[in-house]
């Protein structure tokens, strides 16, 4: 942890300004270990480089166990960032409409203040601080940060705290681009937690989300009948059911078969056209994803992703798009696709 994090940090419970004691630093000033004080005798310990500001005692329910399985994934792949780094990095650019990282850097230009919230590995902070000038903040709930402080937190413009996206440890209107990216579908409420972001967003600032799609009715059916079930696994059980779940995406992969749907069934949610066979049956009939440009491991994460979390909330885009519009947000950019909704959205 740097030491001139402190300074931005508040206390999520009291908001007060916190005090940081007992720490011990490397030798290049970065705080190691330490313990952060925020009033009414709140204590909040910095482990390994990692401020925590979590108050797990205030959490509602199925928070814990969203926590417990994302760290859970995150230990299984302390290289995620780096095995699927060249393909997320493309799908976060083309989803909301930056098309490379210029058009990135330009979006980002005369920022000061970024929040990747749910960063994980920390990807998506690596590109804002790659791309702009801008102080960038990662937070996530789980083990991952400590990833992402491993790989990233000697980035002179990068900070890292383990933090719950609904009760940040930030002052309010701090930020004037937030970006949640696949994160706020797996807290309990939604829509919530937009909503508790956006109290950190400043006045003509920016926040995009992307928010997992409603699929097609029968596929809407399996996720229910599987999630029902797989939530309840220990990880070991549910990893090894994502195993077998990407095997049957893979060898659907394998078969390079494209057939054709004659006509629209809208009652279905199909439409007419050209399908490849396994991205038929990923649409439309059960999640078994697969994708040939990241590694085995990778891969099988991502089914984890869906299959054990206990939240995994699926949105419409008029259902997102009400949201912005009951905040009296100006939307920027709007994308729908099979897979999700991203949305940027500006702060008057």
């Amino acid at each position: 942890m740097k030491k001139s994090l402190i300074e931005y940090l508040r206390c999520p419970v009291t908001g007060r300004s916190l005090e940081i004691t007992d720490e011990t630093t490397d030798a290049s000033g970065e705080v190691l270990s330490g313990e952060l004080s925020g009033g009414q005798s709140r204590r909040y310990p910095v482990v390994d480089g990692v401020p925590s500001l979590l108050v797990p005692e205030d959490w509602p329910e199925g928070q814990r166990e969203t926590q417990e399985s994302f760290s859970w994934k995150w230990k299984q792949a302390p290289n995620y960032r780096n095995a699927t780094k060249p393909h997320y990095l493309n799908w976060y650019l083309q989803r909301y409409g930056f098309r490379d990282a210029s058009g990135l850097a330009k979006f980002l230009e005369g920022r000061k203040n970024i929040l990747d919230a749910g960063t994980g590995h920390g990807r998506d902070t690596e590109l804002f601080a790659t791309n702009s000038t801008a102080t960038v903040f990662g937070i996530d709930i789980s083990y991952g940060i400590h990833n992402a402080y491993r790989d990233l937190g000697s980035l002179r413009n990068v900070h890292f705290v383990q933090a719950d996206l609904t009760r940040l440890p930030f002052p309010t209107g701090f930020f004037d681009f937030i970006s949640c990216d696949q994160v706020i579908h797996h807290t309990p409420d939604t829509r919530a937690s937009f909503h508790a972001l956006l109290k950190h967003l400043a006045p003509g600032g920016d926040i995009a989300i992307y928010v997992y799609s409603r699929k097609a009715p029968i596929r809407e059916f399996s996720d229910d009948y599987l999630r029902e079930r797989t939530v309840a696994m220990d990880p070991d059980e549910c990893w090894r059911f994502s195993e077998s779940i990407t095997k049957l995406g893979k060898s659907l992969s394998d078969l390079k078969v494209t057939f054709e749907v004659p006509e629209d069934i809208p009652l279905l949610g199909i439409k007419a056209g050209a399908h490849d066979i396994q991205r038929f049956i990923y649409w439309h009939v059960l999640k078994c994803y697969w994708n040939d440009t990241i590694d085995w491991q990778s891969n099988v994460i991502t089914n984890f992703d869906w299959y054990h979390p206990l939240h995994a909330h699926r949105h419409t885009p008029d259902e997102v798009r009400s949201w912005y519009d009951e905040a009296g947000l100006e939307i920027r950019h709007f994308d729908i696709a099979e897979s999700g909704i991203s949305v940027i959205g500006r702060k008057p």
